[in-house]
């Protein structure tokens, strides 16, 4: 039985492995072990990725995939996904029998303990997949600077392009996770807000955030953001769930596209790409003449119609309203802890300050209470009629369902773009994926689609023929070791005939 090559690891996605385990060519056991390796390679040493905080220990993970394997052997299959190894980010809880701590980044959470796992972890085990590792993450830290990565799912998805795992789990409040999979030349998926069992994850604001998927292909994605969803949201879905609208095909979807010159960064952030720009608009000629309905330009409220005070969206007023209360649950529900509220993991903070807060940023004086009153009562409002400008939008652009954004990640420490914090405002689903590479330095970029609420079979319908129609997603090549053989172009399916 031959052993992966760091090719595979890095071109493979789950749906691949799952065949080379099917054929008996892969042991369930000895895809464990590659993984590690693979980790070992690249994480602390190598490229020194540091996308993973905590990595479950090596006899509680060859245990797990023995067992696996026996199930296989029996034919007791989970799942298709059947002893795939996945990571999750450490915003996610899991209990200390797997192996390893729930920190949510914070030193203070070091030693806690959480008295279960979040709910959608049990429904990956249920599946047959493997929890690998806790993925790292700036949950605590501001956006400030050139410090942060384009979200704090990004150890999610590094882990994925680096090799680690086929599939991981991110969350987000507002561009945390597909921001990041946009950089890594990943598919991804924001699920409508309020669709994802968030219980047993730490989360900034159950107004707008979402657990979501990152993968390599859009079957995988498919199969793990259903593991995500409420059992009443899933009860609604087809009996072959998501999989059931990859069609593969443009034809039939009603497609509106944002204007660049109107929607991008500021040029204090960064000056527009203009080779993004490009093939942005090459994407909108290749996807009308592959046969969806285009409409090019849509006319959305622009951003200085939704500002309302003090420089901030009205998002922002409310998620930050939200915080405290979230994390005090989360804090509160923990079985062990040294902190038990954000007071509290406030003060831990400046009492270690030395390891937990190494760059100082100042901050204005806060404001009184009645201004924060007054400000969270104009968000909400401001919230609610940026939802009835864009569903009226909507309607005079005859009723066009999904609306492909701009790329996602067209600068190198960008964060969310004005463009997605409006339609994150709107709690609806909002998927990612791979469009090209910046010729100068490598990196990927991404396009971006939304739909209104509930509407994931748009999404996945989108993506399948996105996927079938475009070049597929490139590795990172620094990443190939020795001799082998680098494929500018990935097959993230393996041939009948075996290994790549």
């Amino acid at each position: 039985m031959a052993p992966l090559i760091t090719v595979q690891l890095l071109t493979l996605d789950a749906l691949g492995l799952a065949e080379l385990l099917n054929n008996g060519k892969l042991t369930i056991v000895a895809l464990v072990e590659q993984v590690l390796s693979q980790i070992d390679h690249e994480d602390k040493a190598g490229a020194k990725l540091n996308a993973v905080l905590n990595v479950a220990p090596r006899d509680i993970l060859l245990q797990t995939a023995s067992q696996l394997d026996d199930e296989r052997k029996k034919g007791k299959l989970r799942s298709p996904y059947h002893g795939i190894p996945i990571l999750i980010k450490d915003a996610i809880a899991t209990h200390p029998d797997l192996g390893m701590p729930s920190t949510v980044g914070s030193f203070a959470l070091l030693s806690s303990k959480p008295a279960q796992n979040a709910g959608i972890v049990d429904e990956l085990i249920k599946k047959g997949l493997i929890i690998l590792a806790k993925t790292n993450l700036n949950e605590g830290e501001a956006p400030i600077g050139h410090t942060s990565p384009l979200g704090s799912s990004t150890g999610s998805a590094v882990g994925v392009s680096a090799g680690y795992s086929p599939l991981s789990l991110g969350t987000e409040t507002d561009g945390s996770l597909v921001q990041p999979a946009g950089r890594a030349a990943l598919f991804a998926l924001k699920p409508t807000v309020g669709s994802t069992d968030l219980t047993g994850v730490w989360t900034l604001s159950l107004s707008f955030d979402s657990a979501g998927a990152m993968a390599k292909s859009i079957v995988d994605l498919a199969f793990t953001t259903e593991l995500l969803h409420t059992q009443e949201v899933r009860a609604k879905l087809p009996k072959d769930g998501y999989t059931s609208f990859l069609t593969k095909t443009f034809q039939g979807l009603k497609v509106g596209f944002l204007d660049p010159a109107v929607w991008h960064f500021p040029p204090r952030m960064c000056p527009q790409i203009p080779s993004v720009n490009s093939a942005y608009m090459n994407a909108i000629d290749k996807i009308r003449k592959a046969g969806a309905e285009v409409q090019y330009p849509v006319e959305l409220p622009t951003f200085d119609k939704w500002m309302i005070a003090d420089n901030q969206t009205a998002m922002s007023v409310i998620m930050f309203h939200d915080y405290k209360r979230n994390v005090d649950q989360y804090l509160s529900n923990l079985e062990t802890s040294e902190v038990r509220s954000l007071k509290e993991l406030i003060e831990w903070n400046k009492a270690h300050a030395d390891i937990e807060l190494p760059y100082v940023m100042r901050r204005p004086k806060k404001q009184g209470s009645s201004f924060r009153r007054s400000r969270l009562r104009k968000a909400s409002t401001s919230c609610l009629s940026t939802r009835v400008s864009i569903s009226s939008a909507s309607h005079k652009t005859a009723r066009y369902r999904a609306w492909p954004l701009r790329p996602v990640s067209e600068s190198i420490f960008g964060f969310s773009g004005m463009y997605l914090d409006l339609i994150r405002q709107l709690r609806y689903p909002l998927a990612t994926m791979p469009l090209g590479v910046l010729d100068n330095i490598g990196r990927p970029f991404a396009l971006a689609i939304m739909a209104r609420a509930g509407r994931g079979d748009l999404i996945f319908k989108f993506i399948s023929a996105f996927e079938e129609a475009f070049p597929k997603r490139q590795i990172p090549p620094k990443l190939v070791r020795g001799d082998e053989e680098v494929k500018p172009i990935i097959e993230s399916r393996i041939s009948s005939n075996g290994l790549l």
